[in-house]
């Protein structure tokens, strides 16, 4: 129902959040209405959070108006008046944690009311908060640039001109937030321009480079740390700038937000794997060295929210750089915060890539051989980790049995898989039907098969298949 839309934003909320929403529903000047914290608490309990189960509106509106008959008009206005009181909560509730923009909003009000005798007062506080704030953010910038600003109209220093003001504090603050600002968005750009091959043009974006060099902007860790990003990126090479940019994230990066960490932390994670698939394997080591630095920090996961790329991306990780202990220990504790329905599908997948790397191609087989996954990409990549298991095993005839009911089910799902995405599948099957069949005094053929190998683009599990190749010379 359209009018509930509001029930699917409180079911985002944490417990403790929806308790102080409450709150804010009763109290008589965030709230006017004595309907809407009625009506909230039809839907929320204090101690179990929202209630399930279908909304019964003709129920609720009983409770609402127990003298009159349902009126759906008036139904739709309360839950809409409930809509705006939640995003007027929210609004309240970022303010909460944005105490500097606190501050300079207070500000602004004693200016705009002309309240002298709080102004001297609140100064020196609010002075003081900028003083002991260390964050390093364009958002840091800007709201030293808006305290400068209120700071300039409350000393009224656009009546007295002959006086020294702050004039260049606020264009020195104001600088700082455009560069910074600009600098990170650039990196956003860069990112697109990279990995998705999007054509975007930027004004100023060299001259902002040069600016930044050549007037020592770099002295500042929150331009410095992405200047030196968007370098890596438009260079595309490493070199020794990639030992900088890490030493710079180490030392400065407990000093920005949460969130703009976790940013800096997922283009790291993003170079590390770029320079990886680009044939540079030493970064297989500081890719997991990043993933777990960000799992100490909460960058990976930050507040349990599941993001199953970087789950597989990190048991593949931690297999390619032989860590299966450390890898395993991740999975346990970390299959958690996996939502239930993928939990079975991920957990099951990535041990048995796992016990397939520690060649135990029982266990393989033990997780494999009856699962049938919901999602298409795991049930082909898990039939291809059990030919490969299969093989390994020299379990011929089971082999050959799944290669060809794989050749069918590729073939019954063609509507669902692009034509390129059969093919590599498709030749993974025939190789390694191919290789079971090569004799290993055949050694015409075991080139010639190798050599197609070599050859064939895109080819699904390319290096296990050349690796038992050159095994049969």
């Amino acid at each position: 129902m359209k009018e509930l839309k509001f029930i699917k934003v409180l079911s985002y909320l944490p417990r403790a959040e929806l308790n102080r929403l409450h709150k804010f529903l009763v109290s008589p000047y965030c709230n006017s209405n004595p309907l809407l914290p009625v009506l909230f608490n039809e839907l929320f309990s204090g101690s179990s959070g929202l209630k399930e189960g279908k909304v019964d509106k003709i129920k609720i509106w009983k409770k609402l108006s127990p003298q009159k008959g349902f009126n759906d008009p008036k139904w739709r206005k309360l839950c809409n008046d409930l809509m705006n009181a939640i995003q007027q909560f929210l609004i309240y509730e970022q303010l909460n944690k944005r105490p500097l923009m606190a501050d300079n909003l207070l500000l602004e009000a004693i200016y705009e009311n002309n309240l002298e005798t709080l102004h001297k007062s609140l100064l020196n506080k609010v002075e003081s908060d900028f003083k002991k704030n260390n964050s390093l953010s364009s958002e840091f910038h800007l709201q030293n640039f808006l305290l400068e600003r209120n700071l300039y109209n409350l000393k009224e220093f656009e009546i007295n001109m002959e006086t020294q003001s702050n004039l260049e504090s606020i264009h020195h603050n104001l600088d700082l937030f455009y560069i910074a600002e600009k600098t990170k968005q650039l990196v956003n750009a860069a990112t697109r321009r990279l990995d998705f091959n999007l054509p975007i043009d930027i004004n100023l974006e060299e001259q902002l480079m040069d600016m930044i060099q050549k007037n020592d902007y770099l002295d500042h860790p929150e331009i410095s740390l992405y200047y030196k990003i968007y370098q890596i990126k438009k260079n595309k090479n490493a070199g020794g700038a990639y030992g900088e940019l890490k030493k710079s994230v180490l030392d400065h990066l407990d000093n920005f937000s949460h969130q703009e960490a976790v940013d800096i932390f997922k283009e790291m994670i993003n170079f590390t794997t770029l320079q990886r698939n680009q044939g540079h394997s030493e970064f297989e080591k500081e890719s997991l060295e990043w993933y777990q630095y960000g799992l100490k920090h909460d960058l990976v996961f930050p507040n349990n929210k599941f993001q199953p790329g970087h789950f597989l991306n990190i048991v593949i990780t931690g297999i390619r750089t032989k860590e299966f202990h450390w890898t395993e220990h991740f999975i346990e504790e970390y299959q958690k915060i996996i939502p239930a329905d993928q939990k079975h599908t991920l957990v099951t997948f990535s041990l048995a890539r796992l016990y397939f790397n520690q060649k135990a191609f029982d266990q393989v087989i033990e997780k494999l051989r009856d699962v049938e996954f919901d999602e298409l990409t795991y049930n082909l990549d898990s039939k291809v980790l059990l030919l490969a298991t299969y093989y390994e095993v020299e379990e011929w005839q089971a082999m050959i049995s799944l290669a060809d009911s794989f050749r069918t089910f590729l073939n019954r799902h063609q509507k669902d898989i692009t034509l390129a995405k059969k093919l590599r599948y498709s030749n993974f099957v025939k190789f390694i039907k191919r290789l079971s069949r090569v004799k290993y005094l055949d050694k015409a053929a075991i080139a010639k098969t190798l050599n197609e190998i070599k050859s064939t683009e895109g080819l699904v599990n390319q290096a296990w298949l050349l690796e038992k190749a050159r095994s049969l010379n």
